[in-house]
């Protein structure tokens, strides 16, 4: 029996890969340290940039920004960092990353030296390849 529906929500039932689903509830209970109502809300947020990846208004709206060619490799060299080595399943827009994490990555690619991973971090925000959710979260544009 499904529990009573909130106004204006509808309940859906779909499969999914198990190991995609246990990663999804680890990174969702990282991010928020609790589960009530916070599964309903990423897999809602995860909906709204699918949408917005396959429909004309957003397509344009994602390819608005045209980073210099060598700050879009190194941040896909950041981005396959964050999948190999941290376990990031995919890095898509809108993908809520730790200040930390990408510091991280940013230093296992580019170099350690503080200048050059702030240089890069600078980068990444410059182009907006990146944007501050909070000053240890930020968003993948």
């Amino acid at each position: 029996m499904m529990p009573r529906l909130p106004p204006n929500k509808a309940g859906i039932y779909v499969y999914v890969d198990r190991k995609v689903l246990e990663e999804f509830r680890r990174v969702a209970f990282q991010k928020y340290g609790r589960f009530h109502g916070v599964l309903s809300h990423e897999i809602e947020q995860a909906m709204k940039v699918w949408i917005a990846q396959h429909t004309q208004e957003a397509h344009k709206l994602l390819n608005a920004a045209n980073p210099q060619p060598k700050v879009g490799r190194v941040f896909a060299e950041v981005k396959k960092f964050l999948e190999e080595h941290l376990g990031y399943i995919a890095i898509i827009p809108g993908q809520q990353i730790p200040r930390k994490h990408i510091l991280m990555a940013i230093a296992n690619v580019r170099g350690p030296d503080d200048r050059t991973v702030k240089k890069w971090f600078d980068a990444f925000l410059a182009n907006k390849l990146i944007k501050m959710i909070t000053p240890e979260l930020y968003e993948v544009l």
